[in-house]
């Protein structure tokens, strides 16, 4: 399967000259209001969904051509150009010299009525033996002019003694053509539009390789019956037709039903037209369009279609369609991008948050997203990593994928140091940053319950101690939070989740705090276990969830083991921790946080905070 790595577009809406943007597995793309957020995914769309391309499309400082350029990590991936032979992208030489399958359209912005784009792909040339769109016997007569033929197995396989195929001859062409030193270039090769020549096949070819484009707009539904969900639906429904039932013998069943009734109509029309326009009957099978899929809600006045229901509603109905895509463990899953412009309309924040949680979900399950979007929400959950700040320099359009200024896109999002939230802290004698919303509210329980059973002196809120959820180690509102510190100052304590996945294994957040200048033990360390989920015993579950029988070590994700769990209502799922760790006993929690009885994790974690506090 062929992979998006990078998007090069010049000429295009806001897009004078020409911009790269690399395609990453999860691409949230931030900036202002008219900055060019939606033109990345405007100009995907226009390319791989073949779009009417209208002339208010080319840029206005442009000359005359729009281009937006695709390339692709191609991964071995088998096609068919010559007829019955498989090949490989790699094989014909059909990639760059980044070893990407780099293809090309171009609109001619000064014409006028229907546009058709120019296709381009730029493959290797061999100068003055370029091969690559010779016929078989042009190929043959090629290895001879030069003496070629000579050449041990070149013109059959030594293994087989059978003659090569068309692939098997360009191969050992080249092979041959490297040894004796001949020079090649890479050039751009203009794909034909008509014909059945090797290089119209090879437009085919690339053609079926290409993903799927869903493009989501602002103003989208996100309704069941979008294509990118009713063809998912339908691939599955067209499987079970093929494994079992007879087509063949159904279709000549309703064939031989209907024929009689279209003879008639038939005859009827022939006796009317004249002889050079007689007509026949004619049957056609489109098994697609006797597939609808959808979804109702049951209401006091019956059944409601989900497209008779709030757009909030239909987008959170939606989030379980990619939920259902993330855990499906199919390598064979459809090659799609999904394209999202502003999904977080009509959604409450918390609504976002579980948007977001889908959206990744699926990134990581192999699918390739695009979002743009003005929400702090899911900037402050999006890793910096996969961020693309988008912005105007003296009016030209900009882009950064490698964000390390978060100030700069604080500053577009609206997250100042005036804003309102700040005053929650004003009152704070120290912050702990955490993850999560989970992490605050399990270590408020656990302060609470520590200090009623005597093990510490205070709990959190008595202490001044105020926990923040500042997202993962890599989160813009880490940093955000970060900066917001700075201008309060507050002493605070970094604690986040270790990420391991065994004892011996380095964390990952410690790498990443120490390599942003922090002390571990001076103001951050890390969970000696996985994350918070994993302090809560599997005992405690089976009795807050009686016959669940979850079992977990310090090291197991054990929300993806809960969801996986034939209980994972009774669980929570991923939300395990939002649960139940509240209904955790003082016991439960010593077990976990303190399982020698001699090296209690928490009461270190508080004596570290108390003295922060004393020192402020």
């Amino acid at each position: 399967m062929i992979r998006l790595e990078k998007v090069a577009i010049a000429g295009f809406k806001g897009i004078s000259d020409r911009i790269e943007i690399p395609a990453k597995n999860f691409n949230v793309i931030v900036g202002k209001n008219d900055a060019g957020k939606s033109t990345i995914l405007k100009a995907l769309d226009l390319f791989l969904n073949n779009r009417l391309y209208i002339p208010e499309n080319l840029n206005n400082r442009t000359p005359q051509f729009t281009e937006v350029e695709l390339f692709f990590s191609t991964n071995d991936t088998q096609i068919i150009i010559d007829e019955n032979v498989q090949t490989t992208f790699e094989q014909e030489e059909l990639t760059n010299s980044d070893g990407l399958l780099h293809i090309t359209k171009r609109w001619d912005g000064e014409k006028t009525g229907k546009i058709t784009p120019e296709y381009f792909v730029t493959r290797k040339s061999y100068k003055d033996l370029d091969f690559f769109s010779l016929t078989e016997a042009k190929l043959i007569k090629l290895c001879r002019d030069n003496s070629l033929e000579a050449e041990p197995g070149l013109m059959t396989n030594p293994e087989t003694g059978e003659d090569h195929n068309n692939a098997e001859k360009r191969q050992r062409l080249k092979s041959i053509y490297i040894d004796r030193g001949f020079e090649f270039e890479y050039i751009q090769e203009k794909l034909p539009t008509s014909g059945q020549n090797r290089l119209k096949k090879t437009e085919q070819a690339i053609k079926k390789c290409l993903p799927q484009f869903e493009y989501f707009l602002a103003d989208s539904p996100l309704s069941e019956s979008d294509s990118a969900i009713q063809k998912y639906f339908k691939d599955i429904a067209f499987k079970v037709i093929q494994d079992q039932v007879d087509t063949n013998v159904l279709e000549q069943t309703v064939i031989s039903q209907l024929q009689n009734v279209l003879s008639g109509i038939t005859d009827k029309i022939n006796s009317v037209v004249p002889e050079n326009e007689q007509v026949k009957a004619k049957i056609d099978f489109d098994w697609s369009k006797l597939i609808s899929t959808g979804f109702e809600s049951d209401g006091a006045e019956g059944a409601v279609p989900l497209s008779a229901r709030g757009d909030g509603f239909r987008r959170i109905t939606m989030m379980s369609y990619f939920e259902y895509l993330a855990e499906e463990k199919n390598e064979d899953h459809q090659n799609i991008v999904f394209a999202f412009e502003e999904p977080e309309t009509f959604l409450h924040p918390s609504a976002q948050e579980n948007l977001f949680e889908k959206l990744s979900e699926i990134s990581n399950a192999g699918y390739q997203v695009f979002l743009t979007t003005h929400s702090p929400v899911l900037v402050s959950k999006t890793q910096r990593n996969d961020l693309h700040h988008i912005f105007r320099e003296q009016g030209n359009y900009q882009i950064n994928s490698n964000v390390t200024n978060y100030k700069e896109i604080a500053d577009d999002l609206g997250v100042t140091v005036d804003n309102q939230f700040v005053s929650m802290f004003d009152n704070a004698k120290c912050l702990l940053l955490v993850e999560g919303v989970d992490d605050c509210k399990a270590f408020a329980h656990v302060s609470k319950l520590y200090h009623e059973n005597g093990i510490t002196s205070d709990q959190f809120e008595n202490l001044g101690v105020v926990p923040i959820p500042v997202g993962g180690c890599g989160s813009i509102k880490h940093w955000v939070s970060l900066d917001l510190l700075t201008t309060l100052n507050k002493p605070f304590y970094i604690y986040l989740d270790s990420d391991k996945e065994s004892e011996q294994e380095t964390s990952p957040n410690v790498e990443k705090l120490i390599e942003y200048g922090f002390v571990e033990g001076q103001n951050f360390s890390v969970t000696r276990k996985r994350e918070i989920e994993n302090y809560m015993h599997p005992q405690a579950l089976e009795r807050l969830a009686p016959g669940c029988g979850i079992s977990f070590t310090d090291w197991c994700d054990v929300k993806g083991k809960s969801k996986e769990n034939d209980m994972r209502v009774a669980l929570g799922g991923k939300k395990i921790a939002n649960k139940h760790f509240e209904s955790l006993n003082i016991d439960e929690l010593l077990s976990t946080f303190n399982p020698t009885g001699n090296d209690d994790e928490f009461v270190s974690l508080y004596n570290k905070l108390e003295s922060l506090v004393s020192e402020a």
